[in-house]
């Protein structure tokens, strides 16, 4: 019985990683299981690569003439799997990167074993290089992989642990809707699987997460500030309508004085949004009434912002600006350090254990 069923989205890939990417999957020594290669407007030569495939029993290619971004193409695969009665764990894999030959079984044994309160499974990986060479050494994956273990399902909110190595029970998978939150579809997806299922981790790497593929989003995503920004948008984004699904409201709103909008205060908007800490509300009390049209301007649309112009002077912002009921208030200083996105962290909980440098409410 084939009760494993993958999706891979296929693009247009570097042939010689579509390649291994797909071969790694025919090799796992778990076999019973369907993948589903949606083919999303891709040029010919890949759409020559995944013909060599066609005649494996396994594998059904759907090709679609138009490319329609990736959270289509795994709706349209998984909405194939869906009325497979004999599939009933899910998982999709990303056509640059390599599954080890125990990616199926292992994670296929997990989630088949585990209490049926687990909806989601997921394991380690190692992040690779164009040339399939490992970017970190034993002791770092060391580090990771105890970083993901003592990770619960509520960190969700805060930072995405679960990373590319994964599988889930396709019972959860239909209780809600499919993909559709780009570039973070991925992301947004498990915010709203583990509301009502529980995680667990396999222990180990599981696959190679080819890291910053030249044709990858995820490259143009760290290399093009305007796709950068709509990626970090899109994140926060996701987390703000989880935090509406759930009920959980922001613990501190930060009121940013603007008098002059040049580089400095770019860099001090931009830093605060990098920052780990993002259970905030970003007020911009702006003097010059561009701000607006600045943050429009660079691509800078973060639901956590609110601009308000005509407004008094800095002084005594707490008293005379209506703002959010957060517990902590706190009015931004260019005194302040955020170069490390761990900093505003910091800086909050001693807010929290001194009662100082802004206000909390008890």
């Amino acid at each position: 019985m084939k009760d494993v069923g993958m999706v891979m989205p296929v693009y247009n890939q570097d042939p010689n990683y579509l390649i291994l990417s797909l071969n790694s999957i025919l090799q796992q020594t778990y076999k019973n299981f369907h993948l589903i290669i949606v083919i999303d407007g891709a040029n010919d030569e890949t759409k020559s690569i995944v013909s060599r495939y066609k005649n494996d029993s396994r594998i059904t290619i759907i090709e679609k003439d138009t490319n329609e971004g990736i959270s289509k193409a795994l709706n349209t695969g998984f909405d194939y799997l869906n009325k497979i009665d004999e599939v009933q764990f899910l998982t999709w894999v990303s056509s640059d990167n390599i599954l080890y030959p125990d990616f199926i079984k292992k994670l296929y044994d997990k989630i088949k074993y585990a209490p049926p309160k687990v909806g989601l499974v997921y394991s380690g990986f190692h992040e690779i290089d164009e040339n399939g060479n490992r970017l970190h050494n034993k002791l770092q994956q060391e580090y990771f992989l105890n970083w993901q273990q003592n990770k619960t399902k509520n960190d969700i909110l805060d930072i995405c642990f679960i990373g590319a190595s994964f599988m889930y029970k396709k019972r959860y998978a239909v209780q809600i809707e499919g993909y559709y939150f780009e570039p973070v579809e991925d992301y947004e997806y498990w915010l709203r699987l583990t509301e009502i299922c529980d995680v667990e981790f396999v222990p180990e790497e599981l696959m190679g997460y080819r890291f910053h593929s030249p044709l990858s989003l995820s490259k143009d995503i760290h290399t093009d500030k305007k796709k950068h920004r709509w990626w970090r948008d899109q994140f926060n984004l996701a987390r703000h309508k989880a935090r509406l699904r759930r009920k959980i409201p922001y613990e501190t709103t930060i009121l940013f004085p603007v008098f002059t909008i040049d580089h400095k205060t770019i860099e001090g908007i931009e830093s605060l949004l990098e920052q780990l800490y993002h259970n905030y509300w970003l007020i911009i009390i702006d003097n010059t009434h561009e701000m607006k049209n600045t943050l429009k301007h660079l691509g800078i649309n973060d639901h956590r912002i609110t601009v308000i112009e005509n407004a008094t002077s800095d002084c005594n912002l707490l008293k005379h600006i209506a703002t959010p009921e957060t517990p902590c208030k706190l009015v931004y200083s260019k005194g302040f350090d955020f170069s490390d996105m761990s900093n505003l962290s910091h800086l909050i909980q001693t807010i929290k254990n001194n009662k100082s440098l802004g206000y909390w409410r008890d």
